[in-house]
Order: structure tokens, then C-alpha cells, then sequence
């Protein structure tokens, strides 16, 4: 085999090193917190699945564990290991704090100092920081966030970095998805924050919603609030993602079939209508998986439910998310009263509005509580609204009319009551919640005589409305990414590579690797993702039609490609031609003449 000549050796490095710099291409790994074999081998799989950039934690307490004294040893290696891979870093500024800098907002000088150290001994090697994670949380405050506040130490913290490195961009915090986002940027750009850095940043985690539905907008919503304060900067997502916990549902799995089973409904026989509904985007999704071996499942809009008769379609299933479009709960109010049987498998019902914006498709989450719950009888209780109600649980019992469950403990924070009750009703406790004195139900059989002729089981465990299976993570997470970069997004990085399964909850199963290093689906999606839509392409541009969503974009090499999505749902699609793509994990496909568009994106080179 003839010698690739030296000047095509220095030409290919360089594309590699633009295409790392390029990359739209993000991931999430706590690097310098793991042993350095266990860094290595996950970058190793960061490279070879084509992602360009990895977002760690530049701890404080690491690197000055004691004032003044200063070790950078573990970090020089993982900059120096994400360099030989042609990955970028970017180093969040301040990660875990030592005892000399909490908070750093009330430390400046110390502060100041470890930013300074930083900066200087990576620059050229690192150009981009971003200012804390989440500074909109407590946790890096000690005390209740400040936007202001935060607009000070930036500007502060930006003078110094723009002294030592002035081509290093900062980034603005990453807001977390928690609470009121907006209200602490808001606060922060009328301080005078935009001045101060040079890439705006959130996390909008789309856990409680079909992310069609609300992520375009969270993204425009943004970028309007930016414009306000006269800010035209880029915008990037360095947190955004699924879990996918294998403890899913665990409580409505036992307590639902027994509710269920108590009041008369028969598996084999009853049939349980399930929500799939374009109009609003919301769907009742694997919510299903909490009635396993139930065999008749009828998929239904809200424009179908008021004519459903609840004697042949007996029980409604809502999805596992608090969220819901509140200009259809009448619909379901109907059914209920009626006589139907409604099923709300996660976390409080009706909790969270979906409402329609001014753009058509797309909707936004407004808190409501408990506003539209007395309407159906239901009533409930938190530490938020009551101060006598504990924070959290520690122990399981059952109801006194169900005493064969046996459901272990998991920390829970919403209890139900029957406060709302009229005439004949009654609420049936399905399982206790218990701390101390305090005793009320985590899951309940409400069961109506009055105006509502029907029932409702509730189950306020939210472990099925912030996790999903694993193949829903992969076909996530390619139309997370397209729906961002189609909106302008520049960067997005995905949280997080690799699991840490250190339990079956939520926190432990983000990631598209498992804690072994072994793929998971979405790892294989996200490749695909990258081969099908390299750095480099065009913006995408996304049009829907009859709940198909078709994005187009043209690659470096300028081939024209397109994909094909549903929300959910199947949609025949006919098609002109014979198209040849890959799927949703890289395996050939052609097409001609028709094709069914699942949730599952598929790729095409244009004709």
C-alpha cells in the first residue's frame, strides 16, 4: 500500500480538528470523577460513536482542595486524553465546592482566584467555560437563587477570563428546567448579565411531554426573552435527555390491576381506551406497561371521547405525567361522570396545563395545582402546600381493604385525601405513605355516587413520568436533536453518556451506554444519527403534514437527505420513487412507493 503523502496527513488532521470544533455534537460525563481507565475507555466510546464535544465538571474541590493548594493532575489527563481523540471540553466552572468557596457568590475573591488558575493553564487548549450549572437551583447558593446576584459574579468572573484568554467564550449557566427558569434570566439580563457572556444556555429536559410539542417553543421562547434585552448571541443545550430507570411504574403495576380487579374489570374480557391525540400532541404512550397482560387497548382522540360508550370501553388510561391539555378535561370529566373509569398512573393529575400557544402545534406548561382536581372529587396534599405534610416517606403500608399488597417503600412527597368528596363518594386508600404521626395515601380507589357515576385510581408515584423504556430513549433522541438544530440551536449535548446504575431510579440510568460500557439502543440512534446528519450540514428544516414531521438538509458533501417521524402512532406515507436510507439504528432500508412513519426516524438520500 503506497505512503498517504505528508501534506494530506496534515490535511486530514485538520479536518478532523475543525469537524471537532464544528460538531453540533455534544454528551455529558463526569470524567474526572472516575478512575482514569474508566475515562478513557468512555471517551473511547464518545469517539467512536462521532460525537465532538464532552461537557465535565471542572470541580473546585478537586483541583484546590485546601486554599491555595492546587493539584490539576487528574484534569491534565482528561485534556490531554480528549485531545488525542480529537474531542473538545467544555469545563463547567465550579462543580463541587470546596469549604473555603461556598457560596461563590459570597466568595469572590476565592473564586476569582480558582477561575483564574483555570484559565490560565488551559488556554489554548480550552475555549469555552461554562459559569456553574444550574445557578437558578440552590444547590450553589446555599440560599434562595438571585438572578442579580448571578450577573454580578459573572461580570466578574467574565473580566478575568477575557483578561487571560480573550478568544474563550462563556457561557451563561445552565438553567435547569426546574421551577421558573425564565424568571432567574430575566432577572439576571435586566442586571446587565447579556453583557458578560457570549453563548446562551439551558436544559430543556422534556421528560412530562411529547418534545414536538414544546421544545421549538421553549427554544423561540427564549430567544424572545433574549431579544427584549437587545441580545442576538448563540444559543446552546448542554443538557438534555431521558432516563431510561428499569423502575418504571412500580407501584401502579401492582395497585391498578388490584383496583381494577376489586371494582369488576376483567383483563381478558374489558377493554381500556388509551389517548393519541395530534390535535394536542398528547398521548397516553407506555403508560400501558402498568397493566401488563391486559389485552384490548383501544387508542382514542378527545374528539372521540364523548361518544364512547362506557359500557363496551370502560376505563381511560392517562399518561404517567402530570401534564395535561387542560381544554380537554372536560372530555374527561364527561366520562367519568358518565360512568367511566379513569386510570392516572404517575405523579398528580391535571397538575401541569398544556396550553395552546400562538403557533399552532406547539404548547406550553403552565403550573395550575390543584385547580382543576375538585371538579372530579379529588383532593391532595404536599409539604409545598401544607407545612404539617413531611418532605418525604419512610415506610409503605397498604389500604385496609387491600391488605395483600405488598409494595416496597419508595420516598414519596404526594398524598391524596378526600377532601373533595360529595354526597356518596368515597376515597379507598390503596397504599399509605408513612413518616412518623403522619399517614395518608400515596394511591387511591376513589369511588363516586354522586354527580360522577364512575371511579378514578390515582398513583402519585412519579417514577414512570421521569423515565421511559429504552427504545423510546433511542427514538427520542435523534428528533430532540433535529427539532433543536432545526431551531437554531448550535450545540447540543446530550446528558448523559454513560450510566452510573448505581439503583433502579431515575438518576442512575441516564446515559446511552450502561455502567459496562455496552450500548444501549440510543447509543446506536445517536450514531446515526451523526453519520446521517455530519457536522457540517445545513440547518435542517422540519414541515409537518397530517402528523408526519419531514426534516431536509443538505450534508457537506452535498447530498440532499430527509427524515421521516411520527410523535407516535403509525402513518402511512406515500413517497415518489424508490428511496434508499437506514433506519433508526443505521440498518440499510429502501422504500418505494409507501412507507409507515413511526416514532422511529428514518433516513433518506433525496432523489
Amino acid at each position: 500500500m503506497p505512503k498517504t503523502p505528508f501534506f494530506l496527513l496534515l490535511l486530514s488532521v485538520a479536518l478532523l480538528a475543525s469537524g471537532a470544533e464544528e460538531s453540533p455534537y455534544g454528551v455529558c460525563a463526569h470524567l474526572n470523577r472516575m478512575p482514569e481507565a474508566e475515562a478513557a475507555a468512555e471517551l473511547d466510546g464518545i469517539r467512536n460513536c462521532g460525537i465532538g464535544l464532552v461537557r465535565t465538571d471542572l470541580d473546585w474541590k478537586q483541583v484546590e482542595p485546601k486554599p491555595g493548594q492546587w493539584d490539576f493532575t487528574r484534569w491534565d489527563k482528561i485534556v490531554a486524553e480528549a485531545e488525542n481523540r480529537n474531542i473538545k471540553v467544555l469545563p463547567i466552572l465550579c462543580g463541587e465546592m470546596p469549604a473555603h468557596g461556598k457560596p461563590p457568590f459570597r466568595k469572590l475573591e476565592s473564586w476569582l482566584r480558582y477561575v483564574e488558575q483555570c484559565v490560565t493553564r488551559y488556554k489554548g487548549r480550552i475555549d469555552c467555560y461554562e459559569v456553574i450549572n444550574e445557578a437558578d437551583c440552590d444547590r450553589p447558593w446555599g440560599e434562595k437563587p438571585d438572578g442579580a446576584n448571578y450577573a454580578e459574579l459573572l461580570k466578574q468572573t467574565a473580566a478575568v477570563i477575557r483578561r487571560i484568554d480573550p478568544q474563550a467564550r462563556i457561557l451563561f449557566t445552565g438553567v435547569s428546567n426546574f421551577g421558573n427558569p425564565t424568571a432567574f434570566v430575566e432577572a439576571a439580563l435586566r442586571a446587565g448579565a447579556g453583557t458578560y457572556f457570549d453563548v446562551m444556555n439551558f436544559h430543556p429536559y422534556q421528560w412530562r411531554n411529547t418534545p414536538e410539542s414544546q421544545l421549538p417553543l421553549r427554544i423561540r421562547d427564549l430567544r424572545a426573552l433574549m431579544r427584549k434585552y437587545g441580545i442576538d448571541k448563540p444559543v446552546w443545550i448542554t443538557e438534555i435527555g431521558h432516563s431510561s430507570a428499569p423502575d418504571r411504574f412500580t407501584v401502579a403495576r401492582q395497585v391498578v390491576p388490584a383496583a381494577l380487579k376489586r371494582l369488576g374489570f376483567d383483563p381478558e374480557r374489558n377493554t381500556i381506551g388509551a389517548i393519541e391525540d395530534p390535535e394536542t400532541l398528547y398521548c397516553t404512550g407506555d403508560s400501558a406497561s402498568c397493566l401488563p397482560g391486559w389485552k384490548n387497548l383501544r387508542k382514542l382522540t378527545f374528539a372521540e371521547l364523548p361518544g364512547i360508550d362506557v359500557a363496551t370501553c370502560p376505563i381511560l388510561l392517562l399518561a404517567g405525567s402530570e401534564s395535561f391539555p387542560g381544554s380537554r378535561f372536560d372530555a374527561v370529566l364527561d366520562f367519568v361522570r358518565r360512568g367511566g373509569t379513569l386510570v392516572s398512573p404517575g405523579g398528580f393529575p391535571f397538575y401541569f396545563d398544556q396550553r395552546e400557544s400562538e403557533t399552532p402545534g406547539l404548547f406550553r406548561t403552565v403550573q395550575i395545582g390543584a385547580r382543576l382536581l375538585p371538579r372530579l372529587h379529588l383532593g391532595w396534599e404536599s409539604f409545598w402546600v401544607r407545612e404539617e405534610v413531611p418532605r418525604t416517606t419512610t415506610a409503605f403500608e397498604p389500604g385496609e381493604e387491600f391488605p395483600e399488597l405488598r409494595i416496597p417503600h419508595r420516598p414519596a412527597m404526594r398524598f391524596l385525601t378526600g377532601a373533595n368528596l360529595t354526597h356518596n363518594d368515597r376515597m379507598i386508600p390503596l397504599v399509605y405513605g408513612v413518616n412518623g404521626s403522619y399517614r395518608a395515601p400515596v394511591a387511591a380507589l376513589y369511588r363516586f355516587d354522586s354527580e360522577l357515576k364512575g371511579n378514578a385510581i390515582i398513583v402519585t408515584d412519579t417514577d414512570g413520568t421521569d423515565s421511559t423504556t429504552e427504545e423510546r430513549q433511542a427514538q427520542l433522541l435523534p428528533r430532540e436533536y433535529l427539532l433543536a438544530l432545526s431551531e437554531g440551536v448550535e450545540k447540543v449535548f446530550l446528558y448523559r453518556f454513560r450510566a452510573g446504575e448505581w439503583n433502579r431510579g431515575r438518576e442512575a440510568h441516564f446515559g446511552i451506554v450502561r455502567r459496562s460500557q455496552e450500548p444501549k439502543p440510543a447509543y446506536r440512534a445517536y450514531e446515526t444519527l451523526i453519520k446521517q446528519f455530519p457536522p457540517g450540514s445545513s440547518r435542517p428544516e422540519i414541515d409537518i403534514e397530517n402528523g408526519v414531521y419531514h426534516a431536509r438538509w443538505i450534508r457537506p458533501d452535498n447530498t440532499k437527505c430527509e427524515a421521516f417521524w411520527t410523535p407516535f402512532g403509525t402513518v402511512e406515507l406515500s413517497l415518489s420513487g424508490i428511496r434508499r436510507g437506514t433506519d433508526l439504528y443505521g440498518a440499510p432500508l429502501t422504500a418505494a412507493g409507501k412507507i409507515d412513519v413511526t416514532p422511529s426516524i428514518v433516513y433518506f438520500d433525496q432523489e
